[in-house]
């Protein structure tokens, strides 16, 4: 019975590792995205934490990333995005220079 409940824990650990993964995937390509739609230039997309909030009426597992961006090529801005599972729950962008 040992080696079968460590096979578990072992599969249940590399599958939430590739869950992350491709969550950061997705992340990357939805602030991709958003900074196209916004005109700016993405410098870097990186997972800051994990948070358990009450979003829309429920309670959520929350992923927050880091955007880094420019928006004249010369100045960086931090903008947060934040996922719900692999949704978009929201996107803040700073004020800015153009």
């Amino acid at each position: 019975m040992g080696p079968v409940i460590l096979l578990l824990v072992l599969t249940g650990i590399c599958y939430g590792f590739w869950l992350q993964r491709k969550q950061d995937e997705r992340a990357s390509l939805l602030a991709k995205q958003l900074c196209q739609q916004q005109e700016l230039q993405l410098l870097d997309c990186a997972r800051s934490r994990h948070s358990i909030r009450k979003h829309n009426g429920s309670i959520r597992w929350l992923t927050f990333y880091q955007v880094d961006f420019s928006g004249d090529g010369e100045s960086r801005y931090q903008a947060e995005l934040i996922l719900s599972g692999m949704r978009l729950a929201a996107f803040e962008l700073p004020a800015y220079r153009v």
